[in-house]
């Protein structure tokens, strides 16, 4: 009878962890995220929910229209935001410094930073929205410690490689990781980035151009330029620019250690 008690609770508790896990590793396609129109523009939900060190992801695109804002300036205690310029010009505001980003700016928010966008262009400005909880309590100190991060695509550092090549962003510690890493990644035509490999942090790639086919767990899945592909923890992937052309992403992973 103890026994059998044991395997129940072992059950249930092995479910409720499993439940915790609810974005499976795959692609997620931008072009068939349904577009919902707001005051200011346009947004589009591409994935929500949680993984196995995130309380809650949530990836989406929001579109401005010439002039607009999307909100007066206001500030998160609880969360961080990776904001990526999708295309178009955008003027992005982090407490009381102002920057404007082209296609590949990007932006880290760290929990407790006021922040703004706007688009000061006459054409719309489209970009995505990463939006991340850790299961991990937040920690504010070390986050303003190390301050938000924000640079445009033009003034990343680019080293070619014998494949394409390669942008080193960051690699740092954040409100709600003790290690954040973000790096860009161009491939030549037939090129792979590496043989198919596991690791303990998770993973986002961000396809910003080219067309790709990812090897996920033992399939492979194609990807095109706006899809977002999600790698959860310890499962087998590569990703082969299957192109005429060369192809571009960012990688984004986050270690709770």
């Amino acid at each position: 009878m103890k026994i059998a008690f044991l395997l129940l609770t072992l059950i249930v508790a092995v479910n409720l962890i499993a439940q915790t896990d609810t974005l499976p590793s795959g692609v997620y396609s931008w072009s068939n995220a349904k577009p919902e129109k707001t005051l200011t523009g346009e947004r589009r939900q591409v994935l929500k929910g949680s993984t196995l060190d995130l309380a809650g992801l949530e990836i989406h695109t929001s579109t401005l229209s010439p002039g607009k804002t999307n909100h007066p300036p206001r500030a998160y205690n609880n969360r961080e935001e990776l904001i990526i310029v999708k295309e178009g010009t955008l003027k992005l505001t982090i407490k009381d410094s102002s920057k404007i980003l082209g296609a590949g700016g990007l932006a880290l928010i760290v929990a407790g930073d006021e922040q703004s966008f706007s688009n000061p262009s006459d054409k719309p400005v489209t970009y995505y929205v990463l939006v991340y909880t850790a299961k991990d309590p937040v920690n504010i100190q070390r986050g303003q410690q190390m301050g938000s991060f924000i640079k445009d695509w033009k003034e990343l550092e680019v080293k070619k490689t014998d494949k394409g090549e390669s942008r080193p962003i960051f690699d740092r510690p954040s409100s709600m990781f003790p290690r954040f890493d973000v790096h860009a990644t161009a491939l030549n035509p037939g090129m792979s980035s590496h043989a198919p490999h596991t690791h303990r942090a998770e993973e986002i790639i961000l396809m910003m151009k080219g067309n790709v086919e990812e090897f996920i767990g033992n399939a492979s899945h194609k990807a095109k330029a706006g899809d977002v592909i999600l790698l959860n923890s310890n499962i087998p992937h590569a990703i082969t620019n299957t192109g005429k052309v060369q192809c571009g992403y960012f990688a984004i992973q986050w270690r709770n250690k």
